[in-house]
């Protein structure tokens, strides 16, 4: 059971009601739970919201490789909310099942599963969330696949995703009931 109660978001003040739902334009289907519960503090909802909205759609990063690097973070952080709603929108956006699994499993990146970008971005979030600092080795093998701009996104999300899970964690969230993982 959550240890905060999600709060109602037709009732957030001005100017944020309105920054909320801007921010919101486009989005389809129930409310979620983490924004109802980030809701408490209206300006950080606002500006949450936004930073998500950025990471999803106003960056370089393929959005399968995206999906790898969140599922990761949120596999490792032991972040069930993130990791269930990241695995239904990874099997959106073309990651196939075998790779879903082997994050989840912690598997070996020597395997065929995946290839050698994918390798790289997982083990960039692999060695930021375990350590914080990465490996010169692991920093270049990134590097070669992606330019400044796209590492500072990969960097970002793993930022992003961290966050998210020490929140949803810390509040234990519960998962909206109308949520089922494909």
């Amino acid at each position: 059971m959550a240890r905060i109660d999600p709060a109602d978001l037709d009732q957030l003040p001005e100017p944020h009601k309105s920054a909320y739902a801007e921010a919101m334009t486009g989005r389809t289907g129930p409310r979620i739970h983490i924004h109802s519960t980030v809701g408490h503090s209206p300006g950080v909802l606002v500006r949450f919201v936004e930073m998500a909205n950025e990471l999803r759609n106003g960056t370089l990063l393929e959005p399968r490789l995206r999906e790898l690097v969140i599922l990761t973070v949120s596999q490792l952080k032991g972040a069930e909310y993130e990791f269930g709603k990241h695995w239904n929108l990874a099997l959106s956006v073309g990651v196939p099942r075998a790779q879903l699994e082997a994050i989840e499993a912690t598997a070996d990146l020597s395997s065929s599963t995946f290839d050698e970008i994918e390798r790289a971005v997982i083990q960039l979030a692999r060695e930021s969330v375990q350590n914080v600092k990465v490996s010169d080795g692991t920093w270049a093998s990134a590097a070669r696949h992606f330019d400044d701009r796209v590492l500072v996104e990969i960097i970002m999300h793993i930022g992003m995703y961290s966050m998210t899970a020490h929140f949803t964690e810390a509040v234990e969230m519960d998962i909206e009931p109308w949520f089922e993982r494909r």
